[in-house]
């Protein structure tokens, strides 16, 4: 019996991740779980993995209850739908709670009934995780397959900061002064870093070449992605049937804001090496990404 095929979508944060979940959700040769991000690959240490449970656990809790309203109102599609997702949490604890010898419990909750279909694992924190961990992901099966969104950097960095603003944003605070006040820390102070690292392009995909065999790595733009040609692109890749996709629909965008006209060409400035290694390394670059350094370095 032939080893199954899995899929890690490794990121990027705020480059289309959960719009391809959706895709592959709804695509016949696909088996993604309830569950799009498993945090399992970077729960290893002791007060990460408690964090985590600690959340998931709370999530749980939040499925039995909208289970048990479903049930009493009689809307039976509601009530399977939060089966299977309890199902998946529960199981999904247990891996990660678990002794994880061998990662078996994780592979068995990743791919015990998919039936041949392409099951995935799609968390964008995979991406900040060392070459070791990636190298430990790829061996759990030869046909393990890693995927990299990449979005035109200054919009990725501004989803990222607004979605960090309204994360931890107080009553008495102004989402958008907020967001433009971490903006100007990161650019300004060197604070907030982490926000920089999940859109860290070219470190990210220098240790996923270093783990991970070039036939299994797909770097795409997430803007080619919600095209038609770029979809099949990916399923091509991901070795199953190319369905018609609507690439209009957005996920998680988030509430807009404003950014600070002082704030873009010096954002730009710093994240040029970004547009300059896209260029060399994914291939020309999207009409969003010339425009966006057209209008930074005027």
């Amino acid at each position: 019996m032939s080893e199954p095929a899995l899929l890690y979508v490794v990121g990027a944060t705020k480059a289309g991740t959960s719009w391809l979940y959706r895709a592959l959700h709804d695509h016949p040769d696909c088996a993604p779980r309830a569950v799009k991000e498993a945090h399992y690959w970077d729960t290893f240490d002791a007060e990460t993995r408690a964090k985590q449970l600690i959340a998931f656990n709370k999530r749980l809790f939040e499925y039995q209850a909208s289970r048990a309203e479903a049930q009493a109102q009689e809307r039976q599609w509601q009530v399977a739908n939060m089966d299977r997702r309890i199902a998946d949490m529960t199981g999904l604890i247990a891996a990660i709670a678990g002794d994880r010898t061998g990662d078996a419990a994780y592979r068995r909750w990743l791919t015990d009934g998919t039936e041949g279909r392409l099951p995935a694992d799609m968390t964008p924190g995979y991406s900040v995780l060392p070459v070791p961990m990636l190298e430990r992901m790829a061996a759990l099966s030869p046909r393990a397959l890693f995927v990299f969104l990449i979005r035109e950097p200054l919009a990725r960095l501004w989803s990222h900061i607004r979605m960090q603003a309204e994360r931890f944003r107080q009553a008495h605070e102004v989402f958008e002064e907020k967001a433009n006040n971490i903006l100007w820390r990161i650019l300004h102070k060197g604070q907030e870093t982490h926000i920089l690292e999940r859109g860290d392009y070219p470190a990210t995909v220098a240790r996923l070449r270093a783990a991970v065999p070039a036939a299994r790595l797909h770097v795409a733009y997430c803007e080619r992605l919600f095209t038609q040609a770029g979809f099949a692109e990916m399923c091509a890749f991901l070795g199953i049937r190319p369905l018609t996709v609507d690439g209009t629909e957005r996920v998680h965008e988030g509430p807009r804001a404003t950014m600070r006209d002082d704030l873009r060409p010096k954002a730009v400035r710093l994240l040029r090496g970004h547009y300059d290694w896209a260029a060399r390394e994914v291939g020309p670059l999207p009409q969003a990404w010339a425009d966006n350094l057209a209008r930074g370095a005027a």
